[in-house]
Order: C-alpha cells, then structure tokens, then sequence
C-alpha cells in the first residue's frame, strides 16, 4: 500500500515539474517576444531657437538573448540623434555606429538657425584632459 502511494506522489510530482517547465518555457518565449529589440536612453535633448525643430541624443542598446540562462540581456551599440519638428513624434534620426559614449565628457549644442545643428563632442583623456573630438553637423530640414 505505501509503494502504491509513493508512486502516486512521485508521478504527481513529475507531472507537475514538467507542467511548471513548460509553463516557464512558455512564459520565457512570450516575454522574448514581447521585449524590444533595441533600446533607446535619451540623454540630451534640444530645440532650436524658435522652436521649429527638435534634435533628441539617445544611446542604443541592442537585445541579445540568452537561452541556457533565460535571460534577455541589452548592450551599448550605437549613438543615434533623433530630430523632426518641434512637437512631433520623432522618427528620422542619424545613427553612429561604434561611437564610444565611455569617454564623452561632453556634448555642446549650437543651433545655427531653426534648421541647423552644431554639436561639439568633447571627451577626456587618460590624463583627464578635456579636448574637442569633433563637430557633427545636422540638417534637421532634411
């Protein structure tokens, strides 16, 4: 009689763990695919002069996924600058690949007019020298 109880508790116990692993395989492929893949931190944001345009510094992160772990981990990848009109959602936006936001210091914005953007890179040296890396200029007409 106790071997016939054993056996039920232990195929009870057996069917739940397999119930539970596939619910949290379920839960796992339904947050993979619900989770974005890139994402955006905004930084720095500025509008010109008589607020016609806007430009929106963000830093993005691309998703990589880790299955043995279950995991969705986002790491540094680009520097984009979002801009459009002021008051729209922003959708155009000029993308930097590979730039290093680690040893930016500082950005300054220059608006030349409602339509063109000057913005100095600075960063620090080893030394921690502050230096003007460069100038990225910016058409937000365009």
């Amino acid at each position: 009689m106790k071997a016939s109880v054993r056996f039920k508790l232990m195929i009870s116990i057996g069917i739940t763990a397999i119930l539970f692993g596939c619910s949290t395989t379920n839960e796992w492929k339904e947050s993979v695919s619900k989770s974005s893949p890139i994402s955006g931190f905004s930084f720095l944001t500025s509008h010109s002069p008589n607020q016609v345009h806007i430009i929106d510094l963000q830093e993005i992160s691309t998703r990589t996924i880790d299955e043995k772990d279950k995991k969705i981990n986002y790491g540094y990848s680009s520097l984009r600058i979002y801009y459009g009109e002021y008051g729209s959602k922003l959708k155009k936006y000029k993308e930097f690949d590979g730039f290093d936001l680690a040893t930016i210091d500082n950005f300054e914005v220059k608006w030349q007019d409602d339509n063109v953007v000057l913005i100095n890179v600075y960063r620090k040296d080893e030394d921690g020298t502050r230096f003007k890396d460069e100038t990225i200029r910016l058409d937000t007409s365009i």
